[in-house]
């Protein structure tokens, strides 16, 4: 591994999820990659003799290579040569199940790969690079015009996937659900939360990107109708090409009600100060007013001693958000995280009626427990009911009971922010 800065562990991380063994790690600090070699050239020369010696299949670097870099070092070491975002390509395709997650992956590689297809044409056509692909200039223009039109094939595919969960998520709404996306860096313990919120059984792996696709399940900790989504963790000095491809996915974030954003408390506060920053930076240019919780992860592997500390200064980090300190294995701090969810959707709407005893009234009591809360009362010539539900579909609940022959005898309307009830 070829690196010019000695901060390695994510790297490392990387490479171990992908189950690849480093066989020696290589660091020549530099402020900036030179341009060429990444390594400054005399470094890259003195290790071609000791990469051909080496028993080596992979050159990794541990940063973002421009195509002439990349062109440059395999040319020098005669092996191949992957970079930060290469190797996380890897993983992808490794953990993509679902068809739309693979076409994602497939999108986000081809997007990836066509600066360096530029740069092995170039390379061809002046003759440095004739029998690349085994065609010569020919073959890589062909290649690269096949990726482009596959790259239009599979965005016409994703649009598809992404007008199928709008229309998912309208209904939700119409049926009252309050939305909530869990986000945050990758291995922070987003589907562990998933499966302690929801008493689901999400797979939970403490490798990297363990989760590529989403995955929706209904918070049966919470008395309101609230759906969780556990989505793609985030990781740094991703391209923004990288994260478009992803967009199909990361909408289901930017287009939730309520945003959570998973922070693992376990780790240094520079570490989480730089999840928290490279988590924003993805995040803020793409919100629409959402009301964002911190949920800090992990808390039951942080010593009591230092508890107190590591809460303040996650605080400061992540103000002006709220903050919940949990544990998805013990359950501590689950019941305040809950609270705030409930909080996040507002106050609620209030109906008191009566229906008459009749199949259709009975059937909308039992429709209704999906989206509202409902406590019914029978006696022996009607039944009351009393429901709290969302402002979004209060008109559709009064229409519900007045088709069955119901009687609204009162609606309350909750007070906006900073007015009292009249």
């Amino acid at each position: 591994m070829l690196s010019i800065t000695d901060d390695l562990e994510e790297m490392r991380s990387l490479l171990r999820t992908l189950g690849v063994a480093v066989d020696r790690e290589v660091v020549q600090k530099r402020d900036y990659p030179h341009r060429n070699t990444y390594l400054g050239p005399g470094k890259a020369d003195d290790l071609v003799e000791e990469i051909e010696e080496a028993d080596v299949d992979i050159i990794v670097v541990n940063g973002i290579l421009r195509p002439s870099q990349h062109h440059t070092l395999e040319m020098l070491f005669k092996k191949e040569c992957v970079d930060r975002v290469g190797v996380i390509l890897r993983i992808f395709a490794e953990r993509a199940h679902t068809e739309e997650a693979k076409s994602q992956v497939t999108l986000a590689t081809l997007r990836y790969e066509l600066p360096f297809l530029r740069e092995w044409i170039h390379k061809a056509k002046s003759g440095e690079r004739p029998g690349f692909l085994s065609g010569g200039a020919y073959a890589t223009e062909v290649y690269y015009e096949h990726a482009r039109s596959h790259i239009r094939r599979i965005e016409e595919n994703l649009d598809t996937h992404s007008r199928q969960r709008e229309i998912r998520r309208t209904r939700r709404r119409d049926r009252g659900y309050h939305l909530v996306s869990l986000t945050g860096y990758t291995n922070a313990g987003k589907s562990a939360i998933l499966n302690a919120l929801c008493d689901t059984q999400v797979e939970v792996d403490g490798r990297l990107f363990s989760t590529l696709s989403t995955t929706t399940r209904k918070m049966k900790r919470s008395s309101r109708s609230v759906l969780l989504t556990d989505t793609v963790g985030f990781i740094k000095d991703l391209p923004p090409d990288l994260v478009n491809a992803f967009s199909s996915t990361l909408e289901e974030i930017f287009l939730s009600d309520t945003i959570l954003l998973v922070v693992d408390t376990s780790e240094s506060l520079n570490t989480v100060r730089e999840k928290v920053l490279t988590c924003n930076k993805i995040l803020q240019p793409r919100l629409k007013g959402q009301r964002i919780i911190v949920v800090g992860n992990k808390h039951d592997l942080v010593s009591p001693d230092e508890r107190d500390h590591v809460k303040d200064e996650i605080k400061d980090i992540v103000a002006p958000h709220e903050v919940a300190f949990v544990s998805a294995v013990t359950g501590e701090g689950l019941e305040t995280l809950l609270a705030l969810i409930e909080q996040s959707e507002g106050a609620r709407c209030r109906i008191e009626a009566i229906l008459p005893l009749t199949n259709d009234a009975f059937s909308l009591i039992s429709s209704l427990h999906d989206s509202t809360d409902i406590e019914a009362h029978t006696s022996s010539d009607s039944t009351s009911i009393s429901i709290a539900c969302s402002e979004r579909v209060l008109d559709r609940v009064q229409a519900e009971i007045r088709a069955v022959g119901g009687k609204i005898t009162s609606v309350f309307h909750p007070a906006p922010c900073g007015t009292e009830p009249g």
